[in-house]
């Protein structure tokens, strides 16, 4: 048989050129390695965004006190205006201050000291816990208690009213000027050059001792 009636592929020879599959490898490859890079960034933002989220502080513990202070506040405004049509409000009763119940407070400018004389050292007195004491050596007038010729001692308590005698006396060298104002332990004494005045400031019951005259008040 001759060979001229085989089809030509037998013989080994193909016609038609195989297509260049290059371009569209190459294509495939850059979408991968475009999809890879897309997928790494993606991941990697949110890894971050997660770390940013764990790292953020909460509310602290003085942000949320104040706020539940706030609350309160505005709580407790309510229950003020009811307080002023009789109401109780949750707020405390704020005490009144001491010099609101002196009856004869301290002068201004009072300097505290346990015991005194005056510059002339007839009259001489201390401030105890209980009471204001004050003794003079040198006086003109009626002595009180029959205690002529004798120191008379006068006192005064926080409540009572002043007592005077002689049965002891008050003494100390500590010198005070005149014009010097002494507070201290809720009594007070002025020394003046006409004489030392002590009082209670509570009840304001006292004494005024001079060479010439008392006074009890």
């Amino acid at each position: 048989m001759s060979n001229e009636w085989l089809p030509n592929h037998v013989h080994g020879q193909d016609h038609h050129a195989q297509p260049d599959r290059r371009p569209l490898y190459f294509f495939l490859g850059s979408a991968a390695v475009l999809f890879l890079v897309v997928s790494i960034l993606f991941f990697q933002h949110m890894i971050n965004s997660g770390r940013g989220l764990a790292e953020r502080p909460g509310p602290s513990v003085t942000a949320r006190s104040a706020e539940a202070g706030s609350s309160t506040a505005g709580t407790g405004g309510t229950g003020g205006t009811e307080a002023g049509s009789g109401t109780t409000s949750g707020s405390p009763t704020t005490e009144p201050s001491p010099s609101a119940t002196l009856q004869r407070p301290a002068p201004e400018g009072a300097i505290s000291a346990a015991a005194f004389t005056t510059p002339a050292k007839n009259i001489h007195c201390r401030i105890n816990s209980d009471n204001a004491e004050c003794s003079i050596y040198t006086y003109s007038y009626p002595s009180p208690g029959q205690c002529e010729g004798k120191t008379a001692t006068y006192s005064v308590g926080r409540e009572d009213p002043v007592e005077a005698g002689c049965t002891y006396s008050v003494e100390t060298p500590e010198v005070l000027d005149y014009g010097t104002a002494v507070a201290m332990n809720g009594f007070a004494c002025t020394l003046e050059q006409n004489g030392v005045t002590c009082w209670s400031e509570a009840s304001g019951h006292g004494f005024e001792l001079a060479r010439s005259a008392d006074r009890l008040f």
